[in-house]
């Protein structure tokens, strides 16, 4: 941890010092002054760590058109794939020359739009890191506030104002309670029956992360399949590798594409309780409803904001072109 800490802010020393010299404003943003002014301002966002990072600062672009580029700080300890490549950790300089220069192209990766109707859509949204609330963003109601306000008179439907890059999951907060969620893909009219351990609803940006780790198998899985298939064949490791990285690989889609992927995690099956009808264990959509029945229920944008996703509260998960994040990325 300290060496992220110390090598984190040799680069932020680096790049402060670079804008000075090409006499360009800036403003240093941590999680204590997270505020939408800190960002609305801006003509570029440049967050500087690991993925997270980036997409806390990702969460903070209300629209496609302010552009952000990020540099991976601790190459050694963080894949950083969102980030510049590791080259540039040691090349600071040559970033902001290229992107000067023009030496860069735009990615429009799409992000999830959330809609929550309810009741009990108004409660304070929480980091899922730090178990606190989110410093700045839109203006929450506090008990105070919901006291001299009646509750009825709150508006019904309220949009959120963060997109997810990677993923939206929705589950029971306490991870060994079953999530209870009544689900519809696209333009179904009625609405599938599941218990689980959570939803996650992927972009194509998140596809290569959390919806891959889900649905990928691994080669002990496809051996074990193999060999019932076909007693009398012997697949050898290339072999199995090869299956596994195909079909792993088949998970991912383009992150300019609108489209969502849904995975429904430990879909509970047995006689009692069977698959639903028409729903596979994951698949496309565009629009995807889902209807709380949980218990202590949360929604989470990219492994970080959450909020109250409790009995009764409806979301309404979609792509938007408009919603899209404007990701640069440097031409080598």
């Amino acid at each position: 941890m300290l060496a992220t800490h110390i090598a984190t802010k040799n680069v932020q020393d680096q790049v402060i010092e670079v804008l000075r010299k090409m006499n360009i404003e800036y403003r240093i943003i941590s999680r204590q002054n997270l505020d939408q002014s800190n960002f609305s301002w801006a003509d570029l966002i440049l967050p500087i760590g690991g993925d997270g990072t980036f997409l806390l600062a990702s969460n903070m672009i209300y629209n496609n058109k302010k552009p952000i580029i990020g540099i991976n700080s601790y190459p050694k300890g963080s894949e950083g794939f969102l980030m510049l490549p590791p080259k540039y950790t040691k090349r600071i300089p040559e970033i902001f020359e290229k992107l000067k220069a023009g030496h860069y192209y735009v990615i429009m990766r799409r992000r999830i739009r959330t809609t929550l109707k309810g009741d009990a859509i108004w409660e304070p949204p929480f980091h899922t890191h730090e178990k606190g609330r989110v410093a700045g963003g839109e203006k929450f109601y506090t008990q105070d506030m919901k006291e001299e306000i009646p509750s009825n008179s709150l508006p019904k439907e309220r949009r959120l104002p963060w997109l997810a890059l990677n993923e939206v999951f929705i589950a029971e907060t306490l991870s060994a309670r079953t999530s209870d969620l009544l689900i519809k893909v696209d333009a179904e009219k009625k609405y599938h029956m599941t218990k689980s351990s959570g939803l996650c609803v992927s972009t194509g940006t998140g596809s290569t992360s959390w919806h891959k780790s889900i649905n990928s198998v691994n080669p002990q899985i496809v051996q074990e399949i193999l060999n019932l298939t076909n007693e009398t064949r012997y697949f050898n490791t290339e072999e199995i590798m090869k299956i596994c990285s195909l079909f792993n690989s088949s998970l991912c889609f383009d992150p300019s594409e609108l489209k969502m992927c849904y995975a429904i995690r430990d879909m509970i099956v047995s006689d009692h309780w069977p698959v639903p009808k028409c729903l596979h264990s994951r698949g496309f959509c565009h629009t995807l409803t889902a209807r709380s029945q949980c218990f202590n229920g949360g929604l989470v944008l990219d492994g970080g904001i959450a909020v109250p996703f409790n009995f009764g509260t409806t979301a309404i998960l979609e792509t938007y072109p408009e919603d899209s994040l404007q990701y640069l990325s440097l031409q080598d």
